[in-house]
């Protein structure tokens, strides 16, 4: 998997050498399915394959995309709270504690909402899913850009840093 800027762009499978280029495209895209990922490639060694999950496109690639390459085809438009959302990394105490796919999802996905200018949000999660995980995630990541009401629809570096109760 390829993260950038604390967003995961791409998956990668490897197949042996002998294999066809395309044996790993169902299971590529599954995975990138199931981790809500835009760019899936696989590839035998000899070749590389490519697939959008967005767009739906695919085929052989003569290359490898750069990262900043995946960004700008992932995020054309640009966004301000969302590039300084994507700015701080989450806050895992050193790699001890990390997140499960889909709690990264939910956090990715809120940031993303709040960043496109969305007044509201509702997260629906079952029982033992990590909420308190992903309410500190989207906390931590308001903080540390200084997300907050005052300055979240204007131009410009915001002022302060928000107040966040827990209750």
């Amino acid at each position: 998997m390829l993260e950038f800027r604390s967003a995961r762009l791409a998956t990668i499978e490897a197949k042996a050498w002998d294999k066809a280029l395309t044996e790993g495209v169902a299971q590529i895209t599954n995975y990138a399915g199931k981790l809500a990922i835009r760019f899936a490639y696989t590839t035998n060694g000899q070749g590389i394959y490519g697939v959008d999950m967005d767009t739906g496109v695919e085929g052989e690639v003569t290359r490898y995309p750069t990262p900043l390459e995946l960004w700008n085809r992932s995020f054309a438009a640009p966004n301000a709270w969302r590039d300084r959302f994507a700015s701080v990394p989450f806050e895992d105490r050193g790699g001890y504690f990390l997140g499960r796919y889909y709690q990264d999802i939910a956090v990715e996905r809120v940031l993303a909402a709040i960043a496109d200018g969305s007044d509201r949000l509702l997260l629906t999660l079952a029982t033992g899913t990590g909420k308190t995980f992903i309410a500190f995630q989207i906390a931590w990541k308001l903080f540390n850009t200084r997300w907050n009401l005052t300055d979240w629809k204007k131009e410009g570096e915001p002022l302060r840093r928000p107040r966040i109760l827990f209750a």
